[in-house]
């Protein structure tokens, strides 16, 4: 059995663009996020697309409605795949951040594995549901394509999970706004196809990764 879900980091917000930490504020995208949602929506309006799965946070809610609408499919939200809890970070600028927080701030800029958010979720605990949302939108899709959109963290995540990998090489590769990566699941067995693929994006350096 082949089951391929294609990875989608939600459209840009305006925190993205300012260097704020969204955590689980519940902010829209802006003007360009809805651009990019519909470039890339309109590069998979002919893809066998049966399903379409996001976070409940309103960016992910966003960017999933504006790709499954030429599929006529409903969205489909899991908890499970919801941005990592920030705690004490949540809303702050990234500035502030590195001033507040410089030991941890390193170590989150350089190997994350054991990395926890100051009163938040670690990424050992975000990976351990993050996967777990994957496995079962594989489970559920045997022999179709699905789509998954959701945040960096939690794309990045799955993507070192494919990999066979571990977080400690989580800072080197990037993932987009808007971005598509694709993994393929033979008979239990990974198989990353793309990854940050933005060739459906103009390439007018709109384009703002999180801090």
């Amino acid at each position: 059995m082949t089951t391929t879900v294609l990875l989608v980091r939600h459209g840009q917000t305006e925190s993205n663009v300012k260097g704020y930490f969204m955590g689980w504020l519940n902010e829209d995208l802006n003007e360009t996020g809805c651009d990019q949602a519909r470039c890339l929506a309109s590069r998979l309006a002919s893809a066998p697309i049966t399903s379409v799965y996001a976070s409940p946070l309103q960016r992910t809610c966003t960017t999933a409605a504006i790709l499954a609408e030429p599929h006529g499919l409903e969205l489909k939200t899991l908890e499970d795949l919801i941005e990592i809890d920030q705690g004490e970070w949540e809303g702050r600028h990234v500035d502030d951040i590195s001033r507040g927080w410089p030991e941890l701030w390193r170590q989150s800029r350089t190997d994350p594995s054991e990395f926890t958010m100051p009163n938040g979720e670690s990424f050992k605990q975000v990976t351990e549901r993050a996967v777990r949302a994957f496995e079962t939108i594989v489970a559920e899709n045997q022999d179709r394509q699905s789509i998954l959109v959701a945040h960096e963290i939690v794309v990045k995540v799955i993507i070192v999970h494919a990999l066979g990998a571990t977080n400690r090489i989580y800072r080197r590769f990037e993932l987009s706004n808007a971005s598509l990566s694709t993994i393929q699941v033979i008979d239990g067995k990974y198989r990353l196809l793309t990854i940050n693929d933005i060739s459906h994006l103009p390439q007018d350096g709109k384009l703002a990764p999180h801090p």
